[in-house]
């Protein structure tokens, strides 16, 4: 069960050369890989929110760090895509599953879906499916995510959870010029820099998964977290956002 939350209550606070496959619909090539500077340049916004991690205590979560969204610190993303995916590090749990929901401002819910978790700590991810969303993911309109863990499901009010704000947003010429002009290997920074975070963390999340000893993807991606501020979550392991096996063509 979704519960009540502060985006709810407050509304005003609302608010590589590479070919990639999969989270953006690019096709993988063996081009090498070139390291990129990555720096988020966060779209200009209302009253800001915070980005939180949820707590151990009292929980079935283990381990030093939070159950922690990659978002920028105010909570708020936007993306090109009607089919965005979502990452969050999740720490060491014994819970099984956790509960990912997208709603409306109405509240209304758009799409729920149940993740399995591994029990060990490291990176998850949730694409939201374009044949559920592409034709209620309004352009310049606020949405809202929540992944709770499912510590007890017959007791969501103390399951730990994480929660934001995602807009999708139509490119204006200058950013539809630029994302034709750049280089596959350069798309993530496009991005970065014109405040798409959604699709320049899932580029770079691609990236890595079909080039998971690349240095220089490893530095790109590293240095997109450290500029949101969550560089203790650079170094953590994918254990479940990359396909078995990502096909190479």
């Amino acid at each position: 069960m979704l519960q009540k939350n502060k985006f709810q209550k407050n509304k005003a606070r609302k608010r590589l050369t590479v070919c990639l496959s999969g989270l953006l619909g690019f096709a993988i090539c063996s081009a090498p890989l070139l390291a990129i500077a990555q720096e988020y340049q966060p779209p200009k916004r209302g009253i800001p929110g915070r980005r939180e991690g949820a707590g151990t205590r009292g929980t079935c979560l283990r381990g030093p760090k939070l159950l922690m969204p990659l978002t920028p610190s105010d909570n708020f993303s936007t993306t090109l895509s009607n089919s965005p995916t979502f990452f969050w590090y999740v720490p060491k749990a014994a819970a099984e599953t956790a509960e990912f929901a997208l709603l409306d401002e109405n509240d209304r819910t758009l799409y729920k879906t149940i993740v399995s978790l591994s029990g060990t700590p490291g990176i998850i991810s949730v694409t939201v499916p374009a044949n559920v969303t592409a034709s209620v993911l309004t352009v310049g309109k606020d949405f809202y995510w929540q992944l709770s863990i499912l510590c007890d499901p017959t007791q969501p009010s103390i399951n730990p959870f994480v929660e934001g704000v995602v807009q999708r947003t139509k490119p204006d010429t200058a950013l539809t010029s630029k994302l034709k002009k750049a280089a596959l290997s350069e798309r993530s920074t496009v991005y970065a820099t014109n405040g798409i975070w959604q699709d320049a963390i899932a580029t770079l999340a691609q990236a890595r998964c079909a080039k998971p000893q690349d240095q220089g993807v490893m530095a790109s991606w590293t240095r997109l977290l450290q500029s949101v501020k969550l560089e203790d979550y650079a170094q953590t392991p994918f254990v479940q956002v990359c396909p078995a096996k990502a096909p190479l063509k």
